[in-house]
């Protein structure tokens, strides 16, 4: 995931309602981040575009979440297919976006993704510029809710990943990322502001990744069966011109399970760690709209992570769907620092309006209240949650 994907909260993803085109697009930002954090799992494009021949689509957004409030802006997605590919094969995509929020939360995003040799290599590109303002809370497992500041981060970046199919579901690649980031503005009476935070200081985030992921689900838009298994290794510096030192590692595991006849069990374990002092934005982060709905987006942030998330989902009628789901998790300066008794946990209710059959694309809304804390968050968006 590149640096616009991390550059606020390391869990919120914009999910925008493609009106007119009918196939997702999942933008990772503000630290995702999860996003991915960041997420680090983006919604695929899909058969929907699968005719032969070049299409450009024009697409509305339209999205809302705690740590953006409304959002809306356009984008438009390429649909091509590069020399020599079979003409049912999965097209590539080229895709501009530009988000405004009420928050006056701006994501200027260019990505790429492009297939060749019969599917054998995926070739991904994102650049981006973000300005964010959000919210900080401390670092640690147990910041308390009155220690709030607002803080405003910039960032200008660009992500390269190439992968490999090695064998049938398995897939090795690399990553360049790289980037700059600069505190905007901070609160003048904030931890931020004062220094005492580790990893405030502005300058370029600069490293090289490995992935290995296993993908054996039944569809990476709605999953009835399979999972999805997949590790990332980052190393940020000084010898790739990074002003900053430290390694990041993701361990994330989904297994989705039938039920009765077209009912789903989504499970998810997330495991990340920092080696190394990361900039403070870009540490592990609880919250958002893929990992605790109910707790802000970054509300939580440490070195380390672990999580677990389950989510149950069952069509209702017509094309109106509903989910349950529940959640638990914690951040530590070091996974031995992990207790049981200190995990923050979630549960929520959801609704789905589905857009498309043939891929399972459906509108979401959820409501997610943390147990724990008298939070709560309402998220709407394009596509499941994971």
């Amino acid at each position: 995931m590149g640096i616009v994907g991390r550059s606020a909260d390391n869990a919120v993803r914009i999910c925008a309602v493609m009106v007119a085109a009918g196939s997702p697009l999942c933008i990772p930002t503000a630290a995702c981040g999860a996003q991915e954090q960041a997420d680090p799992d983006r919604i695929e494009q899909q058969d929907s575009a699968a005719a032969p021949g070049n299409t450009l689509v024009p697409i509305p957004v339209l999205f809302y979440q705690p740590e953006t409030k409304l959002g809306f802006g356009v984008a438009a997605t390429y649909y091509f297919r590069t020399s020599g590919s079979d003409p049912t094969a999965r097209p590539s995509t080229l895709t501009p976006v530009l988000v405004y929020t009420t928050n006056k939360q701006v994501i200027a995003l260019f990505a790429g993704d492009v297939y060749a040799s019969r599917e054998r290599y995926r070739f991904e590109l994102e650049a981006g510029y973000t300005l964010f303002p959000t919210s900080f809370w401390g670092i640690g497992n147990d910041t308390p809710d009155d220690a709030e500041e607002d803080y405003t981060p910039r960032t200008i970046s660009l992500a390269l990943q190439a992968q490999r199919q090695v064998f049938s579901g398995w897939y090795v690649g690399l990553s360049v990322l790289t980037g700059y980031r600069a505190l905007v503005e901070a609160d003048s009476n904030g931890l931020i502001e004062s220094g005492s935070v580790p990893g405030v200081e502005d300058g370029w985030v600069i490293g090289a990744g490995l992935m290995v992921s296993w993908d054996t689900r039944s569809s990476s838009v709605y999953p009835r069966s399979g999972g999805y298994n997949r590790f990332v290794a980052t190393l940020h510096n000084g010898v790739f011109g990074s002003d900053y030192n430290f390694a990041s590692f993701t361990l994330d595991l989904r297994k989705y399970i039938p039920v009765l006849s077209s009912h789903v069990l989504a499970l998810r374990g997330l495991g990340m760690a920092s080696a190394g002092i990361p900039p403070f934005d870009l540490t592990p982060q609880l919250g958002g709209d893929a990992l605790l709905r109910g707790f802000f987006g970054g509300r939580y942030r440490d070195r380390q992570l672990l999580a677990f998330q389950a989510e149950y989902r069952l069509p209702v009628w017509w094309r109106i769907g509903a989910v349950g789901f529940v959640g638990a998790g914690q951040v530590a300066d070091a996974f031995g620092d992990v207790r049981f008794g200190r995990f923050h946990t979630n549960a929520g209710l959801g609704l789905r309006f589905l857009l498309s059959e043939t891929e399972g694309l459906n509108i979401r809304a959820d409501w997610g209240w943390g147990l724990d804390r008298s939070s709560s968050g309402f998220y709407l968006g394009l596509g499941e949650a994971f």
